[in-house]
């Protein structure tokens, strides 16, 4: 069956978020744990809700910890956030085609349509999905069928790209093919654990991947 819905993931997949995400937590922890990260050890963060990350850091302290993180975030969002190369114009190509396109993130909603309007991106997606819009983040399928479920749209014609193995799991327990972005800070190596559905490697590529590839069943990468 031809797709007919595509799900994005919105940072480090559209949005290149990585060194505002990463200057972020940095500013946080070094303030707790002077010397203790470096951006290696921050590049996990990127992708898991801050409610859980920082609770596995100092459960104690996450809240004020999340406080400062998005402070720091949003005084430099606009400097710092920026589109991948090819996204604007794929997106527009797969809306031309009639393609139903939407975001699924853990992204706090304010703060995620504060990225899609500043990047020109916004009337391009039929749905955003946030994080004030579920209970269970990804890797949990109940943020993708939140968004399937308001497109009214089918498992069968539906796929969900990321760039994290929450992405990939999310839609594996969704029943939908998931799709890893080559242009991720994961490695493939370290993703090839979790068996995207399919790799691209550019916009033009998942584009191409959308418009002419028909769906079987368990695809594989």
């Amino acid at each position: 069956m031809k797709i007919e819905t595509v799900l994005f993931d919105f940072d480090g997949t559209l949005a290149d978020t990585n060194e505002l995400i990463r200057r972020s937590h940095l500013e946080v922890l070094e303030e707790y744990y002077p010397g203790e990260y470096d951006a290696e050890k921050v590049r996990a963060f990127n992708g898991p809700p801050l409610d859980l990350i920082y609770s596995n850091i100092n459960f104690a302290e996450k809240e004020t910890m999340i406080a400062r993180y998005r402070a720091f975030n949003e005084l430099y969002h606009d400097e710092l956030v920026t589109l991948f190369d090819g996204v604007q114009n794929s997106l527009r190509l797969l809306k031309q085609n009639r393609i139903q396109l939407g975001v699924v993130s853990t992204k706090r909603n304010d703060t995620l349509l504060k990225g899609i309007k500043l990047l020109g991106l916004d009337g391009l997606f039929d749905t955003v999905v946030g994080g004030m819009d579920y209970t269970h983040p990804k890797p949990d399928p109940e943020p993708i069928l939140v968004a399937m479920s308001r497109l009214n749209c089918r498992k069968e014609t539906t796929i969900m790209v990321g760039d994290n193995f929450h992405d990939i799991l999310s839609a594996k327990n969704a029943g939908i093919p998931g799709v890893f972005v080559g242009w991720s800070e994961k490695t493939l190596e370290e993703i090839a654990p979790y068996a995207p559905s399919f790799i691209v490697h550019t916009m033009e590529e998942l584009t191409e991947l959308v418009l002419t590839h028909q769906l079987v069943g368990n695809e594989k990468s």
